[in-house]
């Protein structure tokens, strides 16, 4: 409803009609509460000019918006505003100070321009510049530099006491995470017992069992496990109780603050992806460490992240088929790993449609390699069966293990285990040097980002082999009563397989293959294969698909 005009005669039958006006109030949530910027200080200001002036006001053209920057016109009651200024609503846009309607000169110089075009005043009742004139347009301007410098080293000191915090270890993550709550006098992070069972329960069903983000999810609904928001008394927008997101699993399963330590400033832009590439430079990051939190091993996490990657590449929605060595298959030529294909064809005798499934190098492929591999592609019918038949050789000779770990130790006499494994901690401290003085050339602008980014991803990747040939060397180290928790584990685990193994179906093959194969090595005509046979007693501490146990073995194809 439009506000009716009242007219006044001034002599000789000159008619004045009375402006329409419009105010318009806004506060950030930390101005709310200061004098001469709440939004009642804002509107009796206001009310008192357009008195003053004899303009008319209706409490439709009452704009407010609360919590909203200046440094952005995406608010609720400034867009209903610009919409109605836009059809002629109002003659005349009052505001208690300039900085209320913008804190960015070019959006506010932009907007009264909009207006003045449209036909509409825009006053000030601190500031009385008269912007139909170029002295006061060019005031005008000077107060929007103004008000956008105050903006601007507000927020400057802002972030230097954030930083300040975040080195004393202090938590400005809003709600804190599930099993752990807020010191009120040193504002740190503390363990919620009760919580924390909850945490650990997770990572069991991910590290132990294996289970997807999906499955955790429906166990804690299940079991009516109570959410952060439930205990702390936050009503959701759905309205339920002891129902988990699969996003809130997710952000209990990916939090290094159950490690003990964690990082602050860490991600460009936090709640997107985790990888590297959201990754700040390492020198932008502020560590946290606080023992009292590490309820979680930071090898633990790591095998959690690591399953996590598993569970997704292996998900039935990533691959339209199923295949027995997906992602298992690795090329003992270049290194790299073997991707899965199926050919379909007819046959032009009988008509009838076959499939044929098969693995590759990816190296083969010349935008995967500047050099490309000339290793041919093998069929999924014949790797299978000399896979399969030493993991069945494994199950009915248990001594072959401990033989072929003996073969192993021979080969590597030249010198000992523990030398070598001396010699792989060297490299991987060798690597995270490399990786730091990158950072700090980085930081100096000798290198540029991509050389960079470039430099760090071979480093992760020189560490991650480095790694590996760690685990594989510490498994060697045997001693008598490990050997015979080994075959005790094969043995244990033949008769709980043995009707299996004896009459598989391929759905079961997989499975299987999947869960105690680590990967196959393939050069040649002959492959490497290493098995994955979870001890006794450490089932609470291995994935089912973990080991202690990993012989090499060569089996001509």
């Amino acid at each position: 409803m439009k506000t009716t005009l009242q007219n006044y005669n001034i002599g000789q039958g000159v008619t004045l009609k009375t402006k329409r006006a419009a105010i318009y109030i806004r506060c950030s949530s930390d101005e709310a509460g200061k004098e001469g910027y709440s939004p009642q200080t804002q509107r009796d200001k206001t009310m008192d000019f357009i008195r003053a002036n004899n303009y008319q006001i209706n409490e439709r053209f009452i704009y407010t918006d609360i919590g909203c920057s200046g440094s952005t016109d995406k608010r609720p009651d400034f867009q209903r505003f610009l919409k109605d200024a836009k059809n002629k609503e109002f003659d005349v846009a009052v505001v208690y100070r300039m900085d209320r309607f913008f804190r960015n000169l070019r959006l506010l110089l932009n907007t009264v321009a909009e207006l003045r075009d449209i036909g509409i005043e825009f006053k000030s009742v601190t500031e009385p510049f008269d912007t139909s004139t170029p002295t006061g347009r060019a005031m005008f301007a000077n107060a929007g530099v103004f008000a956008e410098w105050m903006r601007e080293v507000g927020l400057e000191s802002r972030n230097e006491g954030m930083v300040k915090a975040m080195k004393e270890g202090k938590y400005l993550g809003g709600t804190p995470p599930y099993g752990c709550k807020i010191n009120k006098e040193t504002q740190k992070l503390e363990i919620e017992k009760n919580e924390i069972k909850v945490v650990k329960m997770i990572f069991g069903w991910l590290v132990d069992e294996g289970l997807s983000e999906y499955k955790i999810q429906q166990r804690l609904n299940t079991m009516k496990v109570p959410t952060k928001f439930d205990l702390v008394g936050r009503k959701k927008k759905t309205g339920s109780t002891c129902w988990w997101n699969r996003k809130t699993v997710d952000r209990v399963l990916s939090n290094e603050v159950y490690t003990g330590t964690f990082y602050y400033r860490k991600y460009l832009h936090p709640g997107r992806t985790r990888n590297e590439n959201n990754f700040r430079p390492k020198e932008d990051w502020i560590k946290v460490e606080d023992k009292s939190l590490m309820v979680i091993s930071r090898e633990r996490f790591e095998r959690g992240q690591k399953q996590l990657k598993k569970n997704k590449e292996q998900a039935a929605r990533n691959t339209k088929e199923l295949y027995a060595l997906q992602h298992k298959i690795v090329c003992g030529v270049d290194g790299y790993r073997y991707q899965c294909g199926i050919r379909r064809y007819q046959s032009t005798k009988t008509g009838n449609k076959r499939s044929t499934k098969y693995y590759f190098c990816v190296g083969t492929r010349s935008y995967m390699a500047a050099r490309r591999c000339h290793v041919p592609t093998i069929s999924e019918s014949r790797i299978i069966p000399p896979v399969w038949n030493k993991l069945k050789e494994i199950f009915l000779n248990p001594e072959i293990v401990l033989k072929e770990i003996e073969t192993c130790k021979n080969q590597n006499a030249g010198s000992s285990v523990s030398d070598r494994l001396e010699i792989v901690k060297k490299e991987l401290a060798s690597q995270e040097e490399k990786k730091e003085r990158y950072a700090e050339l980085y930081a100096e602008k000798s290198i540029n980002k991509n050389f960079y980014d470039k430099k760090i991803k071979e480093c992760t990747d020189k560490a991650e082999k480095m790694q590996e040939e760690g685990i594989r060397l510490g498994r060697l180290a045997t001693s008598e009563d490990e050997k015979k928790t080994q075959l005790m584990s094969i043995i244990e685990l033949y008769g709980r397989l043995k009707n299996g193994l004896e009459n598989a179906t391929y759905e079961l093959k997989r499975e299987i293959l999947q869960d105690l194969v680590e990967r196959v090595v393939k050069t040649d005509n002959k492959l490497e294969i290493e098995f994955l046979i979870p001890l006794l007693g450490e089932r609470d501490q291995e994935n089912q698909s973990g080991c202690s146990d990993n012989p090499r073995m060569d089996r001509n194809i």
